[in-house]
């Protein structure tokens, strides 16, 4: 399909300006096109039209290429100037290049005209995006002006290949080098390792930013830093990538005396745990047929966890739910937890309540895990007919979800005050049998690859 195209012919020759038209056409153009022989002329029809390209002879009688690129010039237009001539030395096609047009074409050669004219248009084209790119970068730049110079972080602006922008009075602080020497400096430069660098990249180009990416960064003098980078990707309207805003803050420090706060922070998980333990002592004096119940519960989900890659600090969570799951027993009367024989309904119904006391309990401590939140639902079933809520699938949570089944296994296992011990065989057919009724299926198969693969024991 023929392109349409406005173009300003500059010639005094009507027949060489037919002859442009023509190669026009033939390189799939549909052209609309005035012809002007002088700067009068010239200025009017670029003050009254939208032109996308100008075709200039380079001499006329009482006009020339110079002076009409001058008046281009003059008019602050940036659309493709291509000189074509009958007779131009090479030096002064230089000379015009130089000064402003983007092309110069033979008259005995005017093959070349339509994909000049195909290449002008698109460096046009890109000009103006760049042109855009930038202005949008200057009018952020003064909305966020003081904020940006005033940070005492290290703020940085750069393009999409890496080289900086801009950056703030804390970042040249930072690096120690002049704003000369920063600005268009490559990024990865400041890195210490490639490698580093490499990962960075990949994380904001998988997600759109990276947040407190650490990594150590290089000053001028040499100086190694450990930095935290947050990083976000900046957009043109093309949803294309023009470049990324970042913060940088140095955390040598923090770094140094890491090793002392991962020692406070061991002392504090110990004193959690005891406390945790506290508590499941306090559950297990009121239930003295269950001692060891919830211990052996919370090392079966812990074991459950792995067995599926759970992340790490989820099944530390995991483990010291399990192990305080039946805290709120202690609001279940002592002849009811140790009553042999069956119990009523009345009184399950209160057994019942132990999930919403345990959740009342610790929901108020600031525990790093969902604690609370696993002791509320581990009766909860995944075809909604647990308690106390009547959740369903992945409503409830993981935790809740491996804890139900370490629960169940557990406690048919065990002996009871209304009843002898089923023992494990009848604990794993009952998983095995109601998998994906009351049981997650994932977690169903990775107790029983435990106990049937990896001769686990409770």
């Amino acid at each position: 399909m023929d392109k349409p195209i406005n173009v300003l012919i500059v010639d005094d020759s009507e027949d060489d300006g037919l002859l442009l038209i023509r190669q026009l056409k033939n390189g799939d153009f549909n052209p609309t096109y005035e012809q002007v022989d002088t700067a009068e002329a010239m200025s009017e029809a670029l003050d009254k039209k939208t032109w996308d390209v100008i075709l200039c002879d380079y001499s006329m009688p009482s006009f020339s290429a110079a002076a009409a690129l001058e008046l281009y010039k003059e008019k602050g237009f940036d659309i493709p100037f291509i000189i074509v001539s009958g007779t131009i030395a090479d030096e002064v096609a230089v000379a015009a290049m130089k000064a402003g047009a983007h092309d110069y074409i033979m008259k005995n050669n005017l093959a070349r005209l339509s994909p000049a004219v195909v290449r002008e248009l698109r460096e046009a084209k890109n000009r103006h995006e760049r042109r855009q790119a930038a202005a949008q970068l200057r009018k952020s730049e003064e909305k966020y002006r003081t904020l940006f110079e005033d940070s005492r972080d290290a703020i940085y602006i750069s393009a999409a290949k890496g080289e900086l922008i801009d950056c703030n009075q804390s970042t040249l602080e930072l690096f120690g080098y002049s704003r000369e020497e920063l600005i268009e400096m490559d990024t990865k430069n400041i890195f210490v390792s490639a490698d580093e660098y490499n990962r960075f990249q990949e994380k904001i180009a998988q997600n759109g930013s990276a947040r407190e990416f650490e990594a150590k960064l290089r000053k001028k003098d040499g100086t190694k830093m450990d930095c935290l980078i947050t990083a976000t990707v900046r957009l043109a309207k093309d949803k294309s990538i023009w470049g990324y805003q970042g913060i940088i803050r140095d955390i040598s420090e923090l770094v140094a005396s890491r090793s002392e706060l991962e020692k406070t922070l061991k002392k504090l998980k110990k004193a959690l745990r005891g406390t945790i333990q506290a508590m499941a002592l306090t559950a297990e004096t009121r239930d003295p047929y269950t001692a060891g119940h919830q211990h052996r519960v919370g090392d079966l989900a812990c074991s459950i966890a792995l067995e599926m890659e759970v992340q790490k600090d989820q099944i530390q969570g995991i483990h010291l739910a399990g192990v305080i799951h039946d805290i709120g027993k202690i609001s279940v009367p002592g002849e009811i937890l140790s009553k042999p024989g069956a119990i009523s309904a009345n009184e399950f119904g209160i057994i019942k309540e132990h999930c919403q006391v345990g959740y009342n309990i610790l929901k108020t401590v600031d525990f790093p895990w969902p604690i609370a939140k696993i002791v509320l639902q581990h009766h909860e079933r995944m075809d909604g007919s647990g308690y106390p809520d009547g959740i369903t699938g992945e409503n409830i949570i993981l935790g809740a979800r491996i804890l139900a089944v370490a629960d169940v296994v557990e406690a048919m296992a065990s002996h009871r005050p209304y009843r002898p011990a089923l023992g494990i065989d009848m604990a794993l057919r009952e998983i095995r049998k109601n998998r994906d009724a009351l049981y997650d299926p994932q977690v169903v198969d990775a107790c029983l690859m435990l106990f049937n693969e990896k001769s686990y024991r409770l």
